[in-house]
């Protein structure tokens, strides 16, 4: 293996197990953790799982590997959700917060998330110095340091806690569980057969339909990601069932989908407007908002109506993150399904965006296809399409140059009236409209954006996407 498939991406370490991910290479990246701390007998890391296959195995081999290092390990003794992790992390003053995780990635996909003190994903200089490390290591230091699981436990250096505890009683605080409860919401949920399973049920202490729920490593052949495409099931469950809403979250917990009681999908971008406007109008909570590239312009419109700063950064949640701690923050998210609330802790949390959600059809007392309608005409018409596209990385580093040399001067036989680099390109007409073309910082893909004020609109000028490349 060469040293330089052990690579962070847009949210940790992520490699194909057993070509890349290893029980080896697990112990070479702890490890590597590891000899960047300063030595502190009351240290402790916090560490989960999910469910994907062996992952419970490997984050025992973690374990071991910080145990022989002389770190003490609180690890969750089941599967949780990283924002359980995350929040922990910063709620118990840990040095760290460790997931075994591979997130919405295909289930032959698993890998390794770190986070920071505070709770929130590590950031790119962080991880860029476990990656020094990691090739020092390989060119001149020993083996990485391990005790069986077993062992250290019995030294002390690990203890386990229940995950369904402190974290749901967080959530609890969090949301008006009550209000939820008395308005006899009939709820779906798909946890897709991740790493939410049972967590709504636990913090709302009520029946709900719940479905790929049980344990399966491929993830029923689906991609555990909740975009439309993947949650066919839900969809027909709502409608089957005569649900008020559809709950999704992705392998790890920390992205959120959700579902009409009509059966129609409702992408991250309405979801995040949704939690926007109900902290702004009905929390009264104020402070800074952060989006990305590829967020939807709603909430530029939002946040101008209520005199809110924005911010904009790349893609991926280590760069709002990292904007969190610079500002004095309310909401962050991104196109992806992962939203954050500051007041919870600088990281996603998809159980808690959908129980917020809960609590907003609560409060309204409406059929959701009707509270998004009146988003619609507060914040819209916007209307985002997403295709990803499996290419070589030889297509797409041509792609690149050319767009760079030669970008497109119309689209749709309209002018392009902007152009925007901060993360992939990005094009807007004179309506508002814009085409963002961006590879993917986990997956060998490039990803195809649009929003225009119709469907069929977004729709054309992904295809207009199509014909670029």
């Amino acid at each position: 293996m060469s040293n330089s498939t052990i690579k962070f991406g847009t949210d940790g370490w992520r490699a194909v197990i057993g070509r890349d991910y290893t029980y080896e290479n697990v112990r070479k990246v702890i490890q590597a953790w590891c000899d960047l701390q300063s030595p502190n007998p009351q240290a402790f890391v916090l560490l989960g799982y999910d469910r994907r296959f062996s992952s419970d195995l490997f984050a025992q081999e973690a374990a071991g590997v910080l145990a022989a290092n002389g770190i003490r390990v609180k690890m969750a003794n089941d599967f949780c959700p990283t924002p359980c992790i995350s929040w922990m992390t910063k709620e118990t003053k840990a040095l760290a917060g460790i997931m075994i995780t591979a997130s919405h990635n295909p289930f032959q996909w698993n890998g390794v998330k770190f986070k920071e003190s505070y709770g929130g994903s590590a950031s790119p200089e962080y991880c860029q110095k476990i990656e020094e490390q990691i090739l020092k290591n390989d060119q001149t230091g020993p083996a990485p340091k391990f005790l069986p699981f077993e062992a250290a436990k019995a030294s002390g250096f690990i203890e386990s806690f229940n995950p369904h505890h402190e974290y749901v009683d967080q959530l609890r605080r969090m949301i008006d569980v009550e209000s939820i409860r008395r308005a006899k919401l009939k709820i779906a949920c798909d946890p897709l057969y991740g790493a939410g399973s049972g967590f709504f049920r636990s913090v709302l202490g009520q029946d709900l339909v719940e479905i790929r729920s049980e344990n399966n490593p491929s993830f029923g052949g689906v991609n555990p990601e909740p975009i439309e495409k993947n949650v066919g099931a839900l969809i027909q469950t709502v409608k089957t069932r005569g649900c008020d809403i559809g709950l999704a979250t992705d392998g790890d917990a920390d992205r959120i989908g959700a579902v009409d009681e009509q059966g129609n999908f409702v992408d991250s971008h309405r979801i995040f407007s949704l939690l926007l406007r109900h902290l702004v109008h009905h929390k009264k909570w104020t402070g800074e908002v952060v989006t990305t590239v590829s967020t939807t312009t709603m909430i530029n419109r939002l946040c101008e109506a209520a005199g809110l700063k924005l911010h904009e950064t790349p893609i991926g949640f280590k760069h709002i993150c990292a904007k969190f701690l610079e500002i004095d923050p309310l909401i962050g998210g991104e196109e992806s399904g992962g939203i954050a609330i500051a007041r919870h802790v600088y990281e996603r949390d998809g159980v808690l965006s959908g129980l917020f959600l809960l609590e907003i059809l609560a409060l309204h007392q409406k059929p959701f296809s009707q509270i998004l309608s009146d988003l619609q005409k507060e914040a819209g018409p916007l209307h985002f399409v997403r295709k990803d596209l499996h290419l070589s990385e030889e297509r797409i580093g041509a792609l690149k140059s050319r767009l760079k040399e030669a970008p497109p001067k119309a689209l749709l036989g309209r002018p392009v009236v902007r152009e925007h680099l901060l993360d992939g390109f990005k094009y807007f007409l004179e309506d508002g409209s814009w085409l963002l073309i961006r590879p993917s910082g986990t997956e060998p893909l490039l990803r195809l954006y649009a929003e225009a004020p119709s469907a069929e609109e977004a729709g054309k000028l992904i295809d207009e996407g199509e014909r670029l490349i």
